[in-house]
């Protein structure tokens, strides 16, 4: 399944852009291969005893996240933790939000 999302996320960065996501697995964990801005990440998000994750594993990227839809707090754990450009951030957050729906 693709599904084409927008990265507007409010306060990430300047401008509007559209990605696609390729699901490759939905549940718990849900796995997903976004494409936008010439860039590609392999998602793996999914949820633990204490809240939700997202690993990167192409880009060593790991981190805690709020629920998938808390586009500012995951911006904000994703710009000062896994050294990801603004917009590459804001990409991720967006493709989160627009998955949320199919992470158990």
């Amino acid at each position: 399944m693709t599904i084409t999302f927008e990265c507007r996320v409010k306060g990430c960065s300047p401008g509007n852009w559209s990605g696609t996501i390729r699901l490759l697995k939905t549940g718990d964990p849900c796995e997903a291969e976004v494409a936008a801005q010439g860039n590609r990440f392999h998602l793996i998000t999914g949820k633990h005893a204490y809240g939700n994750y997202v690993c990167i594993p192409d880009w060593n990227v790991g981190t805690e996240l709020s629920s998938l839809t808390d586009t500012f707090w995951n911006a904000e754990r994703l710009q000062n933790y896994s050294g990801l450009k603004k917009e590459e951030v804001c990409t991720v957050v967006a493709a989160l939000n627009a998955i949320a729906d199919y992470v158990n």
